[in-house]
């Protein structure tokens, strides 16, 4: 079976269209622009040096994804060792302003309006401009709960190596999934619904 994203494209055309989409990517996981487009090129240089063992089992967008994830992680590691982030301690915390979340429940705790906007989630996530508006919210998040979130739902970490990279205990990483999904779910209530 043919990979759709080939299509009638050389390998390396096929490769090359995805440089903007992973350095979208990169860009929300590593916030220096820098280290962004050193892991892209070294993720597009790794898919071209590895066309042979491109076997087609999941599609070419994925299999990049996977190597973009670990070439991610090496430059966090890399800049771990360089400037070591400061550890989160008990009483420590990113600065959050959560009273508008507050109306978005109402008094038995269930969403206060219904979400049309999100009854086909399949339909709305192929849309590029939700994309946007998602990556836009990402960016405003607070850079270690955009990280958490990025490294959790994009990248499929494990919660284990989330709480290593981050320097966070597996309690601090909850609070900050959490913060990261309400705040997006705020954003976006913002942001997108009102476009479509």
């Amino acid at each position: 079976m043919k990979d759709q994203s080939l299509g009638e494209k050389s390998f390396g055309s096929a490769v090359a269209a995805f440089r903007p989409f992973l350095l979208r990517l990169a860009m929300l996981q590593l916030q220096d622009k820098a280290a962004a487009e050193d892991v892209v090129q070294e993720t597009l240089l790794a898919a071209l040096a590895g066309e042979a063992g491109f076997q087609r089992r999941a599609s070419l967008k994925t299999w990049m994804i996977s190597i973009l994830k670990h070439k991610i992680l090496d430059a966090i590691r890399a800049r771990r060792r360089v400037m070591p982030l400061a550890p989160i301690g008990p009483n420590e915390e990113d600065e959050y302003d959560l009273t508008p979340f507050d109306s978005l429940f109402d008094a038995s705790g269930f969403w206060a309006r219904p979400q049309d906007a999100w009854s086909d989630p399949a339909t709305v996530a192929e849309r590029t401009d939700f994309i946007r508006v998602l990556e836009a919210c990402l960016t405003h998040l607070p850079e270690r709960t955009s990280r958490a979130f990025l490294m959790s739902e994009w990248l499929e970490d494990e919660p284990s190596e989330i709480c290593s990279v981050l320097q966070v205990t597996p309690g601090n990483l909850r609070i900050l999934l959490y913060r990261a999904r309400m705040q997006l779910r705020v954003c976006l209530d913002m942001n997108w619904e009102t476009r479509t």
